[in-house]
């Protein structure tokens, strides 16, 4: 039962945990990089620009590719 309600409460703030676990990784990564000075703070801008977006785009075509399937 707790299980439930904490499922229900994490679906209030995330609908589609694979984007989200993909923006936690790209923003781990990129600030370990820019925090080590393995990358100047404009490369890890670039970066960011670059890679959440196209995350975003990755979970709206899964979602698209299920949808398709559904029907």
């Amino acid at each position: 039962m707790m299980g439930a309600i904490a499922e229900q409460l994490i679906g209030l703030f995330v609908d589609d945990g694979l984007l989200a676990a993909a923006i936690l990784c790209v923003v781990a990564l990129i600030s370990a990089l820019a925090l080590s000075g393995a990358a100047p703070s404009w490369v890890a801008g670039l970066l960011l620009t670059l890679a959440l977006p196209a995350a975003l785009a990755a979970s709206v075509l899964r979602s698209v590719r299920r949808q398709t399937r559904s029907r």
